[in-house]
């Protein structure tokens, strides 16, 4: 059996609506994006969302609109996918890379305030959402992550491309208003929704936003939209800075609205495998899984990730070489950037070093998670690691 590590759920109005966009004759940004921002800010409770080609650019133009630019000293996790830190090289900034939390790869008030401490030339952090989970931007002791740096009057934006739909808490919503500049969302192929490629920024600010929104169409006044369904001169338009090309088409927002529609079930669902894969590997030596939530429906379940522990029968690279071998997709996230060439080089370095992080990646394994997975599936993935787990690596297929 083979068991891909994700597969896509189009089953929704997914042709219908492109269908539409193909019918209408407009489909570039119009009134599909349109449509899609507003369901979108309404599901996470913004009063803005502007969609985009990416998180990539998402987190360009919220990195733009909260000025960071040359001179700012930026705080990364070193645990993360390259974008969220090269988008600060494109300012002209600096990263600097910082540990996360052993258990949850997140950054961490306690990890934040240390840094702070010790790099008081940081202007700026980019907390990361990892694998759908929130971190603690706000609290009761008012130690969050946005409370410590509203103190020090350090701008917060946030990389939730793995977090929707996750919450901060009972109230809020990931990308709802936390204090943040802006919140930065992912429609990659295999996030928790998708429109193929695609992001989207959301803010509770108008002046962030609309800085966002002129600046992903090359810093012009006017879109293609308005300007060709307004009364008016259509071919009027200024340039008031010199921005991107991000804007997101009409086609992958007709994707977009229709997954939107069906995020409740797919979270759900999500929730429910995670639940499974909870139960069935629960107890086997060696192997750590997350750490559990009180209300578990606060992370988004982009990710199920497991750790191959040093006492256990068989190391990671072993355990993913067998799922492999069975045909199971498996991936691991992520090498750590301290470790990539180019981060190694250009990257400012925590003198003390990223052990957590390091630990981290030695032993994490990212499973199957996606809605469609079928019965025999999950019971085919979830045996090749009990059997691995229990009895070696000889008694798998015998």
């Amino acid at each position: 059996m083979n068991v891909p590590f994700f597969r896509i759920d189009a089953g929704g109005n997914e042709l219908e609506y492109v269908r539409e966009v193909l019918a209408s004759g407009w489909l570039t940004s119009g009134r599909r994006v349109q449509d899609f921002e507003s369901m979108f800010a309404e599901a996470v409770g913004a009063e803005h969302a502007i969609a985009v080609n990416s998180c990539t650019a998402a987190l360009h133009l919220a990195c733009e609109a909260a000025g960071i630019g040359p001179g700012s000293e930026v705080l990364v996790p070193t645990l993360t996918f390259t974008s969220t830190a090269e988008i600060v090289e494109y300012l002209g900034g600096r990263v600097r890379l910082v540990d996360v939390d052993p258990d949850t790869a997140l950054l961490t008030p306690e990890i934040l305030e240390d840094a702070l401490d010790r790099f008081p030339a940081v202007t700026a952090v980019i907390p990361v959402h990892f694998g759908g989970r929130a971190c603690d931007m706000r609290n009761d002791s008012s130690q969050g992550i946005v409370d410590l740096c509203e103190a020090r009057g350090v701008a917060v934006v946030e990389d939730a491309a793995h977090a929707f739909p996750a919450r901060y808490d009972d109230a809020r919503p990931v990308g709802s208003a936390i204090g943040s500049t802006a919140c930065c969302f992912s429609f990659y192929a295999n996030k928790t929704m998708t429109t193929g490629e695609g992001g989207m920024v959301t803010t509770d600010d108008e002046e962030t936003a609309d800085r966002m929104r002129r600046m992903r169409l090359h810093g012009i006044d006017r879109n293609a939209w308005d300007r060709h369904h307004r009364v008016g001169a259509s071919w009027e338009y200024d340039v008031v800075a010199a921005g991107y090309k991000y804007n997101l088409t009409d086609l992958a927002a007709a994707i977009g609205v229709a997954q939107l529609e069906r995020q409740a079930a797919f979270h759900e669902a999500r929730m429910s495998l995670v639940e499974r894969y909870r139960e069935r590997l629960a107890g086997l030596p060696g192997l750590r899984l997350p750490p559990e939530l009180a209300n578990p429906a606060f992370d988004a379940w982009h990710l199920f990730v497991i750790h191959v522990e040093p006492n256990a029968p068989c190391d990671r690279n072993e355990l993913i070489s067998q799922l492999a071998a069975k045909g199971v997709g498996t991936s691991v996230h992520y090498r750590p950037l301290h470790t990539m060439t180019h981060w190694a080089q250009t990257a400012s370095m925590d003198p003390a070093g990223y052990r957590n992080a390091d630990r981290w990646f030695d032993g994490c394994i990212s499973l199957p998670l996606f809605p469609s997975m079928t019965d025999p599936e999950f019971e085919h993935v979830t045996d090749v690691i009990a059997q691995s787990f229990t009895g070696g690596f000889k008694t798998v297929g015998a």
